[in-house]
């Protein structure tokens, strides 16, 4: 019996380690976070959620900068039609309008030659406005 059951526990973790995912320890830790600071007019939902949340969040957008130049956007609800714009120095590399009609994430190719420190823009039509300062 004895015998039997050390049988079924060696099988079961012989059956687990065909299953295991080996993974890059510095996947996430290539990922770099970008603070987004915001004026006093709120991003509204827009579409059929209009109601109030019973959490508020202050900024429903979320930003990051990967190892490759690839700027990611995640927004957590409907906002509306937005205008995204990425400048250094000044002079804009990146301009886009985008409406966001539900939960959505959005990734931007940086171009490569760019380097040094740059400028978020993230502005509502609402007047509402997100912007970062991010290095490259």
């Amino acid at each position: 019996m004895k015998t039997r059951f050390i049988l079924y526990f060696i099988f079961s973790f012989y059956l687990l380690s065909i299953g295991e995912i080996r993974a890059n320890p510095n996947a996430f830790l290539d990922r770099m976070e970008i603070k987004l600071s915001v004026n006093d007019v709120p991003f509204k939902p827009n579409g059929p959620k209009k109601g109030n949340r019973s959490i508020s969040i202050p900024i429903p957008i979320s930003a990051f900068l990967n190892d490759v130049q690839i700027l990611g956007l995640e927004f957590y609800e409907s906002i509306g039609k937005v205008e995204i714009v990425i400048s250094q120095d000044g002079v804009t590399v990146y301009s886009s309008y985008e409406n966001i009609e539900s939960q959505t994430f959005k990734s931007i190719q940086l171009p490569q030659r760019l380097s040094g420190c740059c400028l978020l823009e993230i502005k509502g039509e609402n007047g509402a406005y997100a912007f970062a300062y991010f290095k490259l």
